[in-house]
């Protein structure tokens, strides 16, 4: 009797400790829709005008107190943007064709990026069934595809080659909410500010930084 109590005692104890574990992680995706564009520090580049895009991924929350976590995720991230030449010209190449675009010409760029963010997230307590929150961080981005167009030459979605860095680092603010549907299980909502801190694009003389703002959208499980 016993040996059988004290089975018990110890499997009350393991089970207790996977469900704490259990608690201090958080799981969930996301399908953001966002607008993209470009920076540029010198006047050689006119950036002009965003697009549209979407970052697709997972996120994870790796709680280190009640309400404050490490966050990180993974996810496929679609910017881009429109630039125009103000002071010279510039050799657009892709795997079709090498094109001459001309000053006062626009190209569009899109890519697809795989996007890891590291950083911080906040919560408030829960105001009825929704619980408030903000995070912080950087996030490093590898470049999967980029494609261009341009009217005045009649480039349309052709894959560039060169043009686009193979990667950039950039920091993030956000803020939302995740409202309960009981249990562990959430709709995860806010907005996100990304903001550029290396190049996006390689043009000469030129440091071109990506920036966007994104709708959050997803379920925590």
């Amino acid at each position: 009797m016993k040996l059988n109590s004290f089975t018990l005692s110890i499997g009350l104890i393991l089970l207790g400790n996977q469900l704490v574990n259990a608690q201090q992680y958080s799981f969930g995706v996301f399908a953001d829709p966002q607008l993209s564009w470009f920076n540029s520090n010198t006047k050689r580049y006119d950036p002009n005008g965003p697009v549209m895009g979407l970052n697709i991924g997972f996120k994870a929350d790796k709680f280190f107190a009640k309400r404050y976590a490490f966050s990180s995720g993974l996810s496929v991230n679609t910017l881009g943007g429109n630039i125009r030449l103000m002071q010279s010209a510039f050799t657009l190449k892709t795997i079709d064709s090498t094109y001459n675009i001309a000053v006062g010409d626009n190209i569009k760029f899109k890519s697809q990026y795989l996007t890891l963010p590291i950083g911080f997230k906040f919560w408030t307590n829960q105001i009825g069934y929704t619980t408030y929150f903000a995070n912080v961080g950087v996030s490093g981005s590898l470049r999967i595809r980029s494609y261009a167009w341009n009217k005045t030459n009649n480039v349309v979605r052709e894959t560039t080659k060169s043009d686009m860095a193979w990667g950039f680092a950039s920091y993030y603010i956000g803020v939302g909410g995740e409202y309960s549907l009981g249990g562990e299980s959430a709709i995860l909502f806010g907005i996100t500010w990304n903001d550029g801190l290396t190049r996006i694009i390689e043009l000469p003389n030129s440091t071109i930084t990506s920036q966007s703002f994104s709708l959050k959208i997803g379920v925590i499980f």
